[in-house]
């Protein structure tokens, strides 16, 4: 998978460098379905170049100056002003086969958690994220689409807790230089 995610139209946060730190799970997350039970093809879904794309291209869009950093990673860097860790939580797909109807639905939820400077908690979050496509004639472009809709979503609602916590992050960077 390799959704496109459109620019966001946000107000940059001025000067504020952003730390982030993806999860495995964001990573290099694979789905695969394997039900033996059922006469439904393998389904294999990589959503780890979807996910990493669609959280840089919203931070990158609020944050002036963004660091990766592993995961797992307790240190404090200097001139980072803002700490964010995300996960993906879970992926659920259901099938037309599963549901008994003709469309496929995808749900995401993620775990964001944002520290200040300091790593102090500043924020935690679900995000979460929905897809659902019909099949049509073309079964696996509808599988796409659905999954494509859930992680532009998911960029919606994370779009919405920034601007829901924008007064925080620059009230709590400031105070903290």
């Amino acid at each position: 998978m390799n959704s496109v995610i459109p620019e966001p139209l946000v107000t940059k946060i001025e000067n504020v460098h952003l730390g982030i730190s993806y999860d495995e799970s964001i990573q290099n997350y694979k789905f695969i379905n394997t039900n033996s039970e059922s006469s439904e093809a393998e389904i294999k879904i990589d959503l780890s170049v979807s996910q990493v794309n669609l959280f840089n291209k919203i931070l990158q869009s609020y944050f002036s100056e963004i660091t990766e950093l592993t995961s797992n990673n307790n240190d404090i860097y200097k001139g980072i002003d803002l700490y964010l860790e995300a996960k993906l939580a879970s992926f659920e797909l259901l099938s037309p086969e599963l549901s008994r109807n003709d469309k496929y639905a995808v749900w995401l939820r993620y775990k964001v958690i944002l520290y200040d400077s300091k790593k102090t908690l500043l924020s935690k979050w679900d995000i979460t994220g929905y897809g659902e496509q019909a099949t049509g004639s073309r079964v696996t472009e509808s599988l796409t689409r659905a999954v494509d809709l859930a992680i532009r979503d998911v960029g919606v609602n994370l779009i919405i807790q920034i601007e829901e916590n924008l007064d925080k992050f620059k009230t709590k960077v400031s105070t903290d230089s």
